[in-house]
């Protein structure tokens, strides 16, 4: 069972954004999540050497892909909060703020770093949130420095449908990401392919 941590204001009727389906009901993240944001340990207790238990402190140990594994690259021997594997990151500070990735290890996560754990319903949170990092992303605007708290993170409002479906719409969502994927490397080596065409025509010209 996740455990909420705060008590959070109920979903009001002027906040839902649309009509949902029948059997699908909008909550707050933080009903139906556990969130937790991390806490960095001593900097004196850092190092790349083995010591301790993996740290991830930033975006610096993110993969590309939002749904990719985080990267073990220092350790720490002071461990404070901890994420456990298949936990979703997100970064809550700084420009990169609403950047996820997923956890693929027990790790110490710093004070620039949150985690969403979520049950059975962790698949289909993890979609719906990379989908919402711009909206993330403009809840810590407003200074020089972004950055989203708990709070932030724990009121925002996620429709919630039957297990059954969550399966469904994960499923066709990587199907679609598969595709998007494939069309940008079709792009790419199209791209390539018409820039090499170019350059070969200039260099025809000008040694005419």
């Amino acid at each position: 069972k996740i455990r909420k941590l705060k008590k959070l204001p109920p979903v009001g009727p002027d906040e839902v954004p649309f009509e949902v389906p029948e059997g699908w009901v909008w909550a707050r993240l933080g009903d139906v999540a556990l969130i937790e944001m991390g806490n960095s340990p001593p900097g004196t207790s850092y190092n790349t050497t083995g010591e301790g238990v993996p740290l991830i402190n930033g975006p610096s140990e993110f993969s590309p892909d939002p749904l990719g594994y985080a990267l073990l690259s220092q350790y720490t021997t002071e461990p404070t909060k901890l994420c456990r594997p298949g936990d979703l990151l997100i970064c809550v500070r700084g420009a990169t703020t609403g950047r996820t990735n997923i956890a693929a290890f027990e790790a110490c996560i710093g004070r620039g770093v949150g985690l969403i754990r979520a049950g059975d319903l962790q698949p289909y949170v993890n979609r719906y949130v990379v989908s919402r990092r711009a909206d993330i992303l403009a809840m810590g605007s407003g200074s020089t420095f972004p950055s989203i708290s708990y709070r932030h993170l724990a009121e925002l409002l996620i429709p919630i449908p039957p297990l059954p479906e969550q399966h469904r719409i994960v499923a066709k969502v990587d199907r679609l990401m598969v595709l998007c994927d494939e069309l940008e490397e079709r792009l790419s080596n199209s791209r390539a392919l018409a820039e090499s065409i170019a350059a070969a025509v200039v260099n025809k010209l000008t040694a005419t």
